[in-house]
C-alpha cells in the first residue's frame, strides 16, 4: 500500500513538473503584460487625478479673482467691517495661493510621474515588440524543423521499404538457391547412378567384346586353316570424317552471304492486332514473320501475301519479344508476366513455361543448337534455360535492368546484354562472370543489342537518339550512327544489321525508317510513310519487316534484282 502510494505521488509530482514545464513555456510573458495592464490603469488614474487638480486650481483661481474684486471693492469702502472682511478676505487669498502652489507642486510631481510612466510604457512596447517578433522567428524555426522532421520520416519509411523489396528478393533468392542445391543434389544421386548403369553397361559390352573377339579368333583360325593365303582384313576408316556438318554450323559461320539491297518499296500494311504492337522478328529463312503485343498474343505471318499463319496464346501479360531457332520450328516469346514462353509452330501448342523471373522479361534468345534459352528481365539477371532439362540452369546477377540480350558465338557461351544504365556487358555462360562491361557509350539506357552475322560486331540503339556498331574483339567503338529527325521511341525499341552487315536499320519515333552504311555511318535512305512511332524492325533476305505502336506492320521489299552470291 506504502509503494502504491509512493507510486501515485511519484507520478503526480511528474504530471505537475509537466504542468509547470509547460505553463514556464506558454506563459512566459504573462507577468510582464499584467505589469503592463498595472501601468496602464495607474496611468489613466493620475491623468483623471491631473485633470481633477487643473479642475480645481481653475476654480481656485476664479475663487480668488472674484474675491480679490470684493476686497478692493470694500476696501474702497472703508468701514471697519469692511477692513475686517478685508483682512479675513486677503487671510484667504494666502490660504489659496499657498493651496495653488501647492495644487502646482502635486501637479508637476504628477507631470514628471506621468512621463516616467511613458518612459517605461515605451520601454515596456519596445520589449513587446522585440518578444513578438523573436516569438515569430522561433515560429517560423518551428514550422521549419517541422517540415524537415517530415521530410526525414518520409526518407526513413521510403527506406524502410526498399529494405523490404530487397528483403523480399533476398528471401526469393534463398529460396531458388535451396532449390537448385536440392536439385542438385538428386542430380547428383542421378548421376552417380547413371554412372553405375554405365560401367555396368561397359562390363557386359566388354564381357560381349571379349567373347565376340574369342568367337573371331576361332574363326580366323579355321579360315587359317583351310586358306593357304589368308587376305588381310580391309582398312577402318574414321566415323567422324563421315559425319556431314550441320546446316547450322555452316550458317554460322557464313559460308555464303547475299549483297543486300536497301528494301524501300511498301508491298503489304497489316493491321496486325487489338492492342499496340511492342515486337517484331522474321524467320531465318524469311517465308514468314512473327508479331508480339499488349493484347497478349504471338502471331505468325506469310512474308510473301501477309496472310496470317497462326496466333499463339498462353502469355498473361504484354509480349514484349519474340524470336525464331535456327530452323524456324520453334517459337519463343518473352513477357511482362515475368515468364519466356516457347511454342512448337508445327501443332501450336506451348513447349515450355520458364519461370522464374521476379520483374519483366523483356528479351528473350535461342542458342544456335536450340538446346537453351537466353532470358534478360527488369529483376537485374539473366539466366540461362536449358530445354531438354525445363528450367534453369545458371543465373547471372547484372546490377541494372536488362532490355536486351544476344549470343555472339555458335555454342552460346557468350552473352551480350543492353542495360537500363546505359551500359553494354558481355558474360561468359559457362561461368556466369562478366568478361566486359562498356561504359560511356551512350547517353541513354540501351534499348537494344544485335550481332552482325559473323559475330565479330554488336549494334547498340539508344534513348540518346544514336546507334553504335562495337568490335566485341576489342570492345571499341566502330562507328557512331545518328540523323536528323532520328529519334528512339520507346525503351524496347529494336533495331538490326542487314544480313550482309553492309547496312543498319531503324524505325524513328516520328514514323521514318532510317538505313545507315556501316562503312562510312552515312543516312543511306530514309523513308517516311506513317506517323506512328516505329518499334522494332527486322531484316531477313531481301525483305524488312517494321512494326509500328499503331498495331501496324509494314512489310517492304527491293526491286527486282537478282541477288549476288559470293563464298566467304
Amino acid at each position: 500500500m506504502t509503494m502504491t502510494h509512493q507510486s501515485t505521488q511519484h507520478w503526480e509530482s511528474d504530471i505537475l513538473n509537466l504542468f509547470a514545464t509547460r505553463d514556464k513555456h506558454e506563459k512566459a510573458f504573462t507577468n510582464m503584460v499584467e505589469s503592463y495592464n498595472g501601468l496602464v490603469q495607474k496611468l489613466s488614474f493620475f491623468v483623471e487625478q491631473n485633470k481633477l487638480l487643473e479642475t480645481t486650481a481653475a476654480s481656485s483661481k476664479e475663487q480668488h479673482d472674484k474675491m480679490a474684486r470684493q476686497f478692493t471693492v470694500l476696501r474702497e469702502q472703508g468701514s471697519p467691517l469692511n477692513q475686517k472682511r478685508s483682512a479675513e478676505l486677503e487671510a484667504q487669498i494666502v490660504s489659496l495661493k499657498d493651496e495653488r502652489a501647492e495644487l502646482y507642486k502635486t501637479q508637476g510631481t504628477n507631470a514628471q510621474r506621468l512621463l516616467d510612466l511613458n518612459d517605461i510604457l515605451r520601454a515596456k512596447d519596445t520589449t513587446l515588440a522585440h518578444n513578438k517578433e523573436e516569438i515569430r522567428r522561433l515560429t517560423e524555426s518551428n514550422n521549419i524543423l517541422a517540415h524537415k522532421h517530415q521530410e526525414m520520416v518520409d526518407l526513413v519509411n521510403e527506406k524502410n521499404i526498399t529494405i523490404q523489396v530487397i528483403q523480399d528478393e533476398l528471401t526469393t533468392l534463398q529460396l531458388e538457391m535451396g532449390k537448385l542445391d536440392e536439385r542438385q543434389r538428386d542430380l547428383e544421386r542421378e548421376n552417380a547412378q547413371l554412372l553405375q548403369r554405365w560401367l555396368k553397361k561397359m562390363n557386359e559390352e566388354a564381357e560381349r567384346m571379349n567373347a565376340a573377339n574369342v568367337f573371331l579368333e576361332n574363326e580366323q583360325q579355321e579360315v587359317s586353316s583351310l586358306a593357304p593365303h589368308p587376305q588381310s582384313p580391309p582398312s577402318t576408316r574414321s566415323l567422324r570424317s563421315m559425319v556431314p556438318e550441320s546446316p547450322t554450323q555452316a550458317n554460322w559461320r557464313g559460308g555464303s552471304t547475299i549483297f543486300s539491297i536497301i528494301p524501300q518499296i511498301s508491298l503489304n500494311r497489316i493491321t496486325s492486332h487489338d492492342s499496340e504492337v511492342n515486337a517484331v522478328a522474321m524467320s531465318n529463312g524469311g517465308s514468314m514473320f512473327a508479331t508480339g503485343s499488349n493484347d497478349k498474343k504471338i502471331k505468325i505471318w506469310d512474308i510473301k501475301t501477309g496472310a496470317l499463319k497462326s496466333t499463339l496464346t498462353g502469355c498473361l501479360q504484354a509480349v514484349m519479344c519474340v524470336s525464331f531457332n535456327a530452323t524456324d520450328e520453334l517459337l519463343l516469346g518473352a513477357s511482362n508476366d515475368n515468364a519466356a514462353r516457347l511454342w512448337h509452330l508445327g501443332t501450336g501448342r506451348p513447349r515450355h513455361t520458364l519461370t522464374g523471373h521476379i520483374g519483366k522479361v523483356f528479351s528473350a534468345r535461342f542458342n544456335p543448337d536450340s538446346s537453351k534459352v537466353v532470358s534478360g528481365s527488369h529483376d537485374r539477371t539473366i539466366k540461362v534455360w536449358d530445354l531438354q532439362k525445363g528450367y534453369c540452369i545458371r543465373t547471372m546477377f547484372t546490377f541494372a535492368s536488362v532490355n536486351d540480350v544476344c549470343l555472339l558465338d555458335f555454342d552460346g557461351s557468350t552473352i551480350a546484354s543492353g542495360h537500363l544504365d546505359n551500359n553494354v556487358r558481355f558474360w561468359d555462360a559457362r561461368s556466369g562472370n562478366c568478361v566486359k562491361e562498356v561504359t560511356g557509350i551512350h547517353l541513354g539506357q540501351i534499348t537494344s543489342v544485335c550481332p552482325s552475322s559473323d559475330g565479330t560486331q554488336i549494334l547498340t540503339n539508344s534513348r540518346d537518339n544514336t546507334l553504335r556498331i562495337l568490335d566485341v574483339r576489342t570492345y571499341e567503338t566502330l562507328s557512331v550512327l545518328h540523323a536528323d529527325g532520328y529519334k528512339n521511341g520507346t525503351n524496347w525499341s529494336k533495331a538490326c544489321f542487314s544480313p550482309d552487315g553492309q547496312y543498319v536499320v531503324a524505325g524513328s519515333a516520328n514514323g521514318a525508317l532510317y538505313y545507315w552504311s556501316t562503312r562510312d555511318g552515312t543516312v543511306e535512305k530514309t523513308i517516311k510513310e506513317q506517323s506512328s512511332p516505329i518499334v522494332g524492325v527486322s531484316w531477313s533476305g531481301s525483305s524488312v519487316v517494321s512494326a509500328e505502336k499503331d498495331k501496324t506492320v509494314v512489310i517492304w521489299g527491293t526491286t527486282a534484282r537478282r541477288p549476288t552470291v559470293y563464298e566467304k
